[in-house]
């Protein structure tokens, strides 16, 4: 008899102990994977993004490994692709970009064609895979993305490229 009072006993505190949880607001269910999407700052904001993808870079062979221009759409941000140094002088010359995402044994082509203005736009610099090889290549511009790219570091490196050229833009802006 005494097991039997002791046991509703136990029972009995554990039902007080465990009462305010069970009556508490909201789900009572974990759904795994809920609420869990990426979301970016709240400072990110849409980019204009060309890409430099010269075919002796090795570029385009890399980022086909992720389709960019899925995950670049995704976040909001408008692309143009150019394959030679002519088209991207001529799409320098008449669009407004804020990124240009090119292969480290180019990027001292296109810091040429860009220049030094505060609105011109940052070079975000990838290592396709060839040039990851090639140990010259890679010590002349250091890498912001790497190979195999992955979404995450792809978008965090524009991410970054947007606030410094923001920043560069709204300093000249307070100068002059």
């Amino acid at each position: 008899m005494s097991h039997r009072i002791r046991l509703a006993g136990l029972v009995a505190a554990l039902g007080f102990c465990m009462g305010p949880e069970a009556l508490a607001c909201g789900d009572k269910f974990l759904v795994s994977g809920r609420g869990t999407r990426y979301q970016r700052p709240k400072n990110a904001r849409a980019a204009n993004v060309l890409i430099y993808a010269n075919p002796a870079s090795g570029l385009p062979e890399t980022l086909k490994s992720v389709p960019v221009d899925k995950v670049l759409k995704r976040e909001g941000h408008r692309f143009t692709t150019v394959e030679t140094l002519e088209q991207l002088a001529a799409i320098l010359a008449g669009g407004r970009f804020d990124v240009v995402l090119a292969a480290s044994s180019v990027v001292a082509a296109v810091e040429e064609l860009i220049g030094t203005t505060p609105e011109a736009p940052v070079v975000v610099t990838f290592c396709p895979k060839q040039a990851a090889k090639a140990p010259e290549a890679s010590a002349k511009a250091p890498c912001a993305v790497k190979a195999p790219p992955k979404e995450g570091s792809l978008l965090e490196a524009i991410d970054k490229a947007v606030l410094k050229h923001d920043k560069d833009v709204k300093e000249a802006r307070s100068r002059g």
